[in-house]
């Protein structure tokens, strides 16, 4: 008898781990070209400008990130980068549940690679995840792209040799 009083809670205990966590209650209320416009590009922008040489006629100019408000522009803006990936992956904004949520991990990932350049303070390092950046948002522009006469039409992704 002691025995099935001891399991009847242990079973029910069981039982209500089972039960689905209740989902958070998100309310995304920006389109993805909204997100495109006033995260993903400005974030982009300020990672790409943030490292760079100009050889001219004039010499050669060559900027980096110096002070610390600037390192930390750069930092901020990877971190824009790194979380778009998820606000692309709520709500309705997914195109698929398959590729789209495939090339927004890949935002996040070079997001996240931009993050760990910008507080290394390597401007060759930042210089060179600005490639991944690109890349991540090349991938998915080749697929869902917004000026698309059928937007949101899926494309067969170009190789990586094209």
């Amino acid at each position: 008898m002691r025995a099935l009083l001891v399991s009847i809670p242990a079973g029910a205990l069981l039982l209500s781990g089972c039960t689905a966590p209740p989902v958070p209650p998100f309310q995304p209320r920006a389109s993805v070209q909204e997100l495109m416009v006033s995260i993903v590009d400005p974030a982009a922008d300020v990672l790409w400008d943030s490292v760079g040489t100009v050889v001219s006629e004039d010499g050669v100019d060559e900027w980096a990130p110096r002070t610390e408000e600037e390192w930390a522009r750069v930092r901020n803006s990877a971190v824009a980068l790194m979380e778009s990936g998820n606000l692309l992956m709520m709500g309705g904004r997914a195109r698929d549940d398959r590729l789209w949520m495939q090339l927004s991990r890949g935002l996040i990932e070079a997001g996240a690679a931009a993050r760990r350049a910008a507080e290394s303070r390597d401007p060759d390092a930042v210089f060179a995840v600005g490639e991944e950046v690109y890349l991540a948002c090349d991938r998915c522009h080749g697929v869902y792209w917004v000026g698309d006469a059928q937007r949101g039409r899926i494309r067969e992704p170009r190789s990586q040799g094209e």
